[in-house]
Protein backbone atom coordinates (compact mmCIF):
# COMPACT_ATOMS: atom_id res chain seq x y z
CA UNK A 1 0.00 0.00 0.00
CA UNK A 2 1.47 3.58 -0.93
CA UNK A 3 0.92 6.62 1.61
CA UNK A 4 -1.85 9.04 1.53
CA UNK A 5 -2.90 11.53 -0.90
CA UNK A 6 -3.46 14.62 0.60
CA UNK A 7 -5.77 17.15 -1.31
CA UNK A 8 -8.38 20.38 -0.60
CA UNK A 9 -10.43 22.36 -2.87
CA UNK A 10 -8.96 25.97 -2.92
CA UNK A 11 -10.68 29.34 -4.20
CA UNK A 12 -9.03 30.85 -6.62
CA UNK A 13 -8.21 34.51 -7.48
CA UNK A 14 -10.32 34.39 -10.86
CA UNK A 15 -13.67 33.16 -9.12
CA UNK A 16 -12.76 29.47 -9.94
CA UNK A 17 -11.60 26.57 -7.86
CA UNK A 18 -8.73 24.36 -8.08
CA UNK A 19 -8.24 20.45 -6.80
CA UNK A 20 -4.70 20.76 -4.96
CA UNK A 21 -3.26 17.27 -4.30
CA UNK A 22 0.25 15.75 -2.62
CA UNK A 23 1.31 12.42 -3.27
CA UNK A 24 3.02 10.56 -0.09
CA UNK A 25 6.01 10.81 -3.08
CA UNK A 26 6.40 14.90 -1.97
CA UNK A 27 5.22 15.16 -6.08
CA UNK A 28 1.86 17.97 -6.42
CA UNK A 29 -0.47 18.34 -8.84
CA UNK A 30 -3.17 20.96 -9.24
CA UNK A 31 -6.56 21.03 -11.49
CA UNK A 32 -7.17 23.91 -12.13
CA UNK A 33 -10.16 26.43 -13.74
CA UNK A 34 -12.83 24.50 -12.02
CA UNK A 35 -15.86 26.94 -12.62
CA UNK A 36 -18.25 25.76 -9.60
CA UNK A 37 -17.42 23.68 -6.25
CA UNK A 38 -19.49 21.27 -7.42
CA UNK A 39 -17.28 20.49 -10.33
CA UNK A 40 -14.32 20.57 -7.99
CA UNK A 41 -15.78 18.33 -5.63
CA UNK A 42 -16.64 16.06 -8.32
CA UNK A 43 -12.68 16.13 -9.15
CA UNK A 44 -11.86 15.12 -5.96
CA UNK A 45 -14.34 12.26 -6.10
CA UNK A 46 -12.59 11.17 -9.36
CA UNK A 47 -8.88 10.91 -7.60
CA UNK A 48 -10.83 8.84 -4.70
CA UNK A 49 -11.61 6.23 -7.43
CA UNK A 50 -8.36 6.66 -9.28
CA UNK A 51 -5.98 6.51 -5.90
CA UNK A 52 -8.36 3.53 -4.18
CA UNK A 53 -7.30 1.45 -7.71
CA UNK A 54 -3.84 2.15 -6.20
CA UNK A 55 -4.15 1.35 -3.25
CA UNK A 56 -3.54 4.79 -2.00
CA UNK A 57 -5.76 6.70 -0.13
CA UNK A 58 -7.27 10.28 -0.19
CA UNK A 59 -6.96 13.01 3.13
CA UNK A 60 -9.50 15.71 2.31
CA UNK A 61 -7.74 18.73 4.38
CA UNK A 62 -10.49 20.66 6.04
CA UNK A 63 -11.44 24.11 5.96
CA UNK A 64 -9.43 26.32 8.30
CA UNK A 65 -11.81 28.84 7.98
CA UNK A 66 -14.99 26.58 8.71
CA UNK A 67 -16.84 27.99 5.90
CA UNK A 68 -16.44 24.92 3.97
CA UNK A 69 -19.43 23.18 2.40
CA UNK A 70 -19.05 18.85 3.22
CA UNK A 71 -15.45 19.59 4.94
CA UNK A 72 -13.69 20.32 1.54
CA UNK A 73 -13.37 24.03 0.58
CA UNK A 74 -10.42 25.86 2.32
CA UNK A 75 -8.96 30.11 1.42
CA UNK A 76 -8.00 31.49 -1.64
CA UNK A 77 -4.84 30.57 -2.86
CA UNK A 78 -2.22 32.94 -5.24
CA UNK A 79 -2.63 29.89 -7.81
CA UNK A 80 0.62 29.12 -7.93
CA UNK A 81 1.79 26.84 -10.46
CA UNK A 82 0.75 22.22 -10.52
CA UNK A 83 3.38 19.95 -11.66
CA UNK A 84 0.45 17.71 -12.98
CA UNK A 85 -3.26 17.04 -13.87
CA UNK A 86 -5.58 14.24 -12.29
Amino acid sequence: MTGPVRCRIVDMQDGCFAVMALLASGKAFCRKALATLAEAEEAVECLRDVMAACGAPVVVEDSARGDAQDGYRIGQAAGGEGTGRF
